[in-house]
């Protein structure tokens, strides 16, 4: 599965506002912490819903739940009681269902000999 990362994003005011609340390099480990966050929401099919023990699992910065809480108060996370949502996450890609859906759909057409 690919996550799609909107070129804008390497400029975008919301991750620079994530990166002052993080301190040193914030800006870059912003963009990168909300890369992986994408990308696990997409390999694991969840509509861009990270719960806390998912986050507390990316080995990637020493701290993952002070990031997150970055990206949440800059706005391109949205925190919940359980977990952090990707803001917008279904205006850029695609739902599980539909991945699901097609995932299947492929599997029918290959199994019946077409490509």
């Amino acid at each position: 599965m690919w996550a799609r990362l909107d070129d804008a994003l390497i400029d975008h005011t919301k991750v620079f506002t994530a990166g002052e609340a993080i301190g040193k390099n914030g800006a870059a480990i912003a963009l990168g912490f909300y890369a992986v966050g994408l990308m696990w929401s997409n390999k694991h099919l969840t509509d861009g819903y990270l719960p806390i023990a998912v986050i507390k699992s990316f080995r990637h910065v020493d701290n993952p739940l002070s990031i997150a809480d970055a990206l949440a108060k800059a706005g391109l996370w949205d925190k919940n009681g359980s977990g952090f949502q990707i803001h917008d996450f279904d205006d850029y890609n695609p739902a599980a269902s539909a991945v699901k859906k097609k995932r299947k759909e492929d599997r029918a057409r290959k199994r019946n000999g077409s490509t």
